[in-house]
């Protein structure tokens, strides 16, 4: 039983915001929200531009004007293959042979390997779960890579790229 004359907890009045969680779920879920609005508004493309490429009309011709002139994915100046080196112990020899031209100036070629390895991650992913569907992602290219890094990091599946291209 409570003590005469002792304090009462504060309890906010009905109408009166408290400082702390509700104010600011409110401005996060509004965040979001305009987040989430911004993200699906360019990622449309708009209306115009896609009229453009429906007809024919100018919208692939500035991505192809960026392009480079060689769009063989081979930059035009790469680290020499003395020159590759990680950031820690040595690259193997299968590894400074995917990397050999393939490395531009200012890379780290360790993310130039990552790219490979991930290539080859998702071609086993796909080997496992469905064969199929490995020579179909190697035939449309829808596995960036995937043709170096079989040759190289990944052989196991060089009979998968035979077929596609076959």
């Amino acid at each position: 039983m409570p003590r005469r004359g002792a304090r009462r907890p504060a309890v906010p009045r009905r109408g009166v915001r408290r400082r702390g969680a509700p104010g600011r779920a409110a401005g996060a879920l509004t965040a979001a929200a305009v987040g989430l609005a911004l993200l699906v508004t360019g990622c449309s493309g708009g209306g115009e531009e896609r009229a453009g490429e429906d007809g024919g009309g100018g919208a692939a011709e500035p991505a192809a004007a960026t392009s480079s002139p060689a769009d063989d994915g081979i930059p035009e100046e790469t680290v020499p293959t003395d020159e590759l080196t990680p950031p820690a112990g040595t690259f193997a020899e299968e590894e400074v042979a995917y990397l050999t031209d393939r490395v531009p100036e200012g890379v780290d070629p360790g993310a130039i390997l990552q790219l490979g390895q991930e290539a080859c991650d998702r071609l086993g992913y796909l080997d496992r779960h469905d064969p199929d569907a490995l020579v179909a992602a190697l035939r449309d290219g829808e596995i960036p890579n995937a043709e170096p890094a079989v040759e190289h990091l990944c052989p196991e599946y060089a009979d998968a790229l035979a077929e596609a291209t076959g």
